[in-house]
């Protein structure tokens, strides 16, 4: 006599680890495509202020002697970044929100453990940390440059990490 045997397929277990990469991906970049979504609506209301700020850092720097240097030249950049923003508002914005959905979908469909989301995720972070590069140039500053780049291949190796456990 033939027994029938059944297994109960149980589903796979999301590692902890997965689980809070996931979530700290869904903050971020979330947050960082609300963001977006906000600069874009009010930048051009806030633009006239922020120029004044700092075309007035920088008359300070100068009245006290400080016309060369570190805080000088960064005062100076951050006026130019903000000229080039200003410029390239709609592509900046655009690219910023697409890559940040896209970032999401990828983290989103890891959290659901498939694999496709990790290459998501991967393509939107690589193109995404190019953004501010291409629109706006190396001035927007080395250290906001290297600091994303280490950011995001950071968390790219770490999901890669946990594409075993991925579909």
């Amino acid at each position: 006599m033939e027994e029938n045997i059944t297994q109960a397929v149980l589903p796979k277990k999301r590692p902890t680890f997965l689980t809070v990469l996931c979530i700290l991906t869904f903050v971020y970049s979330g947050g960082m495509g609300l963001f977006n979504i906000y600069q874009y609506l009010t930048f051009d209301k806030d633009y006239p202020a922020k120029v004044a700020q700092i075309e007035e850092a920088i008359e300070k720097l100068e009245d006290a002697g400080m016309d060369s240097g570190f805080f000088y030249d960064m005062t100076v950049n951050g006026l130019f970044v903000i000229e080039k923003t200003k410029e390239n508002l709609g592509a900046i914005s655009f690219a910023n929100i697409l890559f940040a959905i896209l970032s999401v979908l990828g983290a989103f469909l890891m959290f659901k453990l498939k694999k496709n989301g990790f290459y998501v995720y991967t393509f939107a972070n690589l193109f995404w940390m190019l953004v501010p590069v291409a629109l706006i140039g190396p001035e927007i500053g080395m250290t906001t440059i290297i600091s994303t780049v280490a950011i995001a291949i950071l968390f790219i190796i770490l999901y890669g990490i946990n594409l075993k456990h991925l579909e």
